[in-house]
């Protein structure tokens, strides 16, 4: 319990904090001063950042720009780069790659030969054959009762020819009595003369036997061949690429109209690939020389050929030598109608010069020329003569020298007597 000495009463709207002492004073002071140095040091912080980081970027950014600055000026100071080629002979072969289109080594479209019903087909399509495997049979039974008459009608002839020869030779025996028993002794000249026409009339029936006998013979052949073609057999190995027809089907013989190919054969253990050289390598191609075929989206599968013969005449309507390749499949790896890469390695006789085509240079009067190098790096451009145009190569049979440095693409900004810093192009491509 507070005594009235110790406390007084508060009276409303009086100031109800306690009086300040000094020692309170002094501490909220020393509060304050710290607070003042805390955000001075926060403020001089933030301050020496941002300035870091604007250096930070701000310096790479400049010294990137001097150094750029500093490389333009030594390029725009420095010659000109170009790619060039030293001029070297050409070796002593070359191969040219030239397209080109397979066949089979044989071909045959198979028919029948006589007329009839299919009795029955013994091979599909896909299917491979020997040569004289039976494909088909075909029922034919007028040809047989044809065969029959004919052997028959062979038979007759032969029978009478005896009978014949025997009436010959009585006639010649009856001819010689008479004679011998002479006119008066019961022979009159009149029977002699008839003995004798009767010896010609017997001789006569005798040949006529003999010449039906090869009739009939004749005809028995005939009969005999039409009916082996009852039965249609492959004349030589190879896979069956069609078939037309079905058991009891009508085989119709000997008639464009209504003929129907029974068979298609195709031989194809080795292929045909016929190409037609330009003129500009016709006189290259020779007989027996190697060849190597490709497709063309698998150069790297290559199936080795040779020449087995050529036209040896160019075609005048396009200027091309008909050349056929002979090529071996016995895995069937190629297939008749492809169209196929050939690539022929040519000889050549007399070395000469070539150079990348993209090097020449078109002048306003029609003429070649070519941009070489001098041992300072200077450009001269030079007329040429050209040989044979080989595509990605031309051939230069005047006016440059084995050693020499042309320039590849030149262009139009590359003036005469600019000096300009060589790059060559075998060394920049891979793997040189």
């Amino acid at each position: 319990m507070t005594t009235p000495a110790a406390t007084e009463m508060i009276r409303p709207g009086q100031d109800q904090r306690l009086p300040e002492t000094p020692a309170h004073s002094e501490a909220e002071r020393k509060s304050r001063s710290r607070a003042g140095r805390r955000v001075l040091v926060i403020g001089v912080l933030a301050v020496v950042i941002i300035g870091g980081a604007f250096l930070a970027g701000t310096l790479p950014r400049l010294r990137q720009q001097h150094e750029v600055n500093a490389a333009a000026a030594k390029a725009s100071a420095a010659p000109p780069r170009v790619t060039v080629v030293t001029v070297r002979p050409a070796a002593s072969n070359a191969a040219r790659v030239l397209p080109g289109y397979s066949l089979p080594l044989l071909d045959a479209a198979i028919y029948a030969r006589t007329t009839g019903y299919l009795k029955r087909r013994l091979v599909d399509i896909g299917d491979r054959v020997e040569e004289g495997k039976l494909l088909a049979e075909i029922s034919a039974p007028d040809v047989d009762a044809q065969l029959a008459q004919a052997q028959a009608d062979l038979a007759q002839a032969k029978a009478n020819l005896p009978l014949a020869e025997a009436n010959a030779e009585l006639a010649k025996t009856t001819l010689k009595r008479y004679i011998d028993a002479g006119p008066g002794t019961g022979v009159t000249l009149l029977q002699i003369d008839q003995q004798r026409a009767t010896i010609k009339t017997t001789t006569a029936q005798v040949e006529a036997t003999k010449a039906s006998i090869q009739v009939y013979e004749a005809a028995v052949q005939r009969y005999t061949v039409l009916q082996g073609f009852q039965k249609i057999v492959a004349p030589f190995p190879g896979v069956i690429t069609a078939r037309n027809v079905d058991p009891g089907d009508l085989i119709t013989a000997d008639s464009p109209s209504t003929s129907k190919q029974l068979f298609h054969l195709m031989r194809t253990d080795t292929l045909r690939v016929f190409v037609n050289v330009p003129q500009i390598f016709s006189t290259g191609i020779k007989v027996g020389q190697d060849a190597v075929v490709y497709l063309q989206l698998q150069p790297q599968t290559q199936y080795p050929g040779k020449v087995t013969r050529t036209a040896n005449a160019l075609d005048p309507s396009s200027r091309t030598l008909l050349t056929e390749v002979d090529v071996p499949n016995p895995k069937d790896a190629l297939r008749p109608g492809m169209y196929l890469q050939v690539k022929f390695v040519f000889d050549r006789q007399i070395l000469t010069i070539q150079i990348p085509s993209a090097a020449l240079v078109v002048t306003s009067s029609g003429g070649q020329q070519v941009a070489v190098l001098d041992e300072q790096h200077r450009v001269h451009y030079r007329t040429v003569q050209l040989g044979r145009d080989f595509g990605a190569e031309i051939e230069v049979i005047g006016g440059l020298k084995v050693g020499e440095t042309v320039v590849v693409h030149p262009g139009d900004a590359l003036l005469e007597g600019t000096v300009v810093e060589p790059v060559d192009l075998t060394a920049t491509k891979p793997g040189s």
